[in-house]
């Protein structure tokens, strides 16, 4: 199971065919850092939260600059491999988080349910700034037309303001963020056994 995760994970196969491209080929013009995704644990129970309220930004390539970011879109156009998008890491492009919203009761920001982490995880926070993540559907609902962004519930569901929902999602499918997820716990279980298996073979030598 792990070892086909790690090679589902690996040939980014969850991704569109816009950044599985630029991430697959990585040429020095582009100079791509990894996807947003990269950059980010989360626990099970945020998961679908997490990955409704950033959407398609989960798979956007992390690049330093405006002129990278460029490079990647003539790449795609080259290879016809449809839409990509970029988050620019460079300082210049960079304006930091939007001002502190005061949160509407039981609204948590998404960046309060993540762990970040690598060098541009400030930016990777920037990204994860414009929404936020309520317990249920009707406190979404009462909060979606009060705070500016998206709000989603913690089954998925997403709010846009006081009109737009969508939700759902495949039986089958599996997420982005529950692949690391599931990868990191079998490698960590992995060792927990070999650890168990050399104990036992110590014990057989004495």
């Amino acid at each position: 199971r792990l070892t086909s995760l790690e090679e589902f994970d690996a040939a980014r196969a969850q991704y569109g065919d816009g950044a599985r491209t630029i991430l697959a080929e990585s040429p020095d013009d582009v100079g791509q850092m990894g996807s947003v995704a990269d950059y980010l644990e989360v626990d099970r129970r945020y998961e679908r939260a997490v990955e409704a309220s950033l959407g398609d930004e989960l798979q956007h390539v992390v690049v330093a600059s405006h002129t990278h970011a460029q490079a990647g879109l003539r790449l795609a156009r080259d290879r016809h491999a449809g839409r990509v998008g970029f988050v620019l890491a460079d300082h210049g492009a960079y304006q930091g988080p939007p001002a502190a919203i005061e949160a509407p009761a039981r609204l948590t920001p998404p960046g309060d349910l993540v762990r970040v982490s690598g060098p541009v995880a400030h930016v990777i926070r920037g990204v994860l700034a414009h929404s936020w993540v309520a317990p249920d559907f009707d406190t979404a609902r009462d909060a979606a037309g009060l705070v500016p962004g998206t709000v989603v519930t913690l089954e998925g569901d997403v709010f846009r303001g006081s009109y737009l929902v969508e939700g759902g999602v495949r039986a089958e499918a599996t997420g982005i963020l529950s692949t690391k997820r599931e990868i990191k716990e079998l490698r960590e279980r992995r060792e927990e056994q070999r650890a168990a298996v050399e104990r036992v073979r110590e014990e057989l030598a004495v």
